[in-house]
């Protein structure tokens, strides 16, 4: 559906298939919105595309502005599309946003642990190693080299973020190997959730500590980053699970850690952080 100034579409004018006008006054802003949805992700509305304005889409759909400014507000709030004040509504295109928003609500509804968040995250994290030794290019490789590399020499002067940072940058990078957006989009959700509620709950215990952390999983990274270069997916998966198993000892040790929900006030704001830094991107 590519915008045009003088009027809705290019397409809509020449009378090729569009979205069918809504008529009816039950569930009028509901039926807008899935029409507009459909469009959004079956690409006929392309990310970074504008919307047509109020008066364009109440005109096509027979409806008022106030019913078409609910539905785009609602679109909104979904994550397909970004409201931006004085130019329009585009399509979002960034899945990582879709499913941020999408696991917010359910883990919190859900009480979900942190522990329960780690098996989500080892579930995924052992298949994501093995599939990225059979998919990873010679760049993606490189890519993990380089981010293993940053986190060998990250040293006391760095910042808790910076280092962080660093570490779902590593974590990332495996999963982006695959080339499954979707795999992508769930585990970037779940790394950036574990580290924010670590960040969250041990604030206070400086870089030091941090670092002496991230040391004692360098030698587990290693052997991941190793299987998945000489393509051995079992080797990788084994790996992996090694390493994630590392992890949840250390989260088990920690009363603090392994107590919290992902309802409890501090596991709130860090999920919203991680909404809104996907929101921002």
């Amino acid at each position: 559906m590519a915008t045009h100034s003088g009027g809705l579409t290019a397409r809509d004018r020449a009378g090729a298939p569009g979205p069918s006008p809504v008529r009816g006054r039950s569930k009028v802003t509901d039926e807008i919105i899935e029409s507009l949805r459909q469009d959004i992700v079956t690409h006929r509305l392309k990310a970074g595309e504008r919307l047509p304005n109020e008066r364009e889409l109440a005109q096509h759909f027979g409806v008022s502005q106030p019913t078409i400014r609910e539905a785009v507000r609602a679109l909104d709030v979904m994550g397909l599309i970004h409201v931006r004040h004085g130019s329009g509504a585009y399509v979002r295109g960034d899945s990582a946003y879709l499913a941020a928003t999408a696991l917010q609500t359910l883990v919190q509804i859900e009480q979900v642990s942190i522990i329960e968040a780690l098996d989500v995250r080892e579930l995924l994290g052992r298949e994501t190693a093995r599939t990225a030794a059979r998919t990873a290019t010679k760049e993606d490789i490189a890519e993990l080299e380089q981010r293993l590399e940053e986190l060998g020499t990250i040293d006391a002067r760095s910042t808790i973020e910076a280092l962080i940072e660093r570490l779902a940058g590593f974590q990332l990078a495996i999963s982006s190997a695959t080339h499954n957006p979707l795999l992508y989009a769930l585990e970037a959700f779940l790394v950036n959730l574990l580290l924010q509620l670590q960040i969250r709950a041990l604030s206070k215990r400086g870089v030091k500590y941090w670092l002496e952390r991230s040391r004692e999983f360098q030698n587990d990274r290693r052997k991941v980053v190793d299987a998945i270069r000489e393509r051995d997916g079992q080797r990788a998966f084994e790996a992996m699970e090694n390493y994630l198993e590392h992890q949840r000892r250390v989260f088990a040790s920690d009363k603090e850690l392994s107590a919290m929900r992902l309802s409890d006030p501090k596991a709130v704001l860090a999920v919203a952080d991680i909404v809104s830094v996907a929101r921002a991107g």
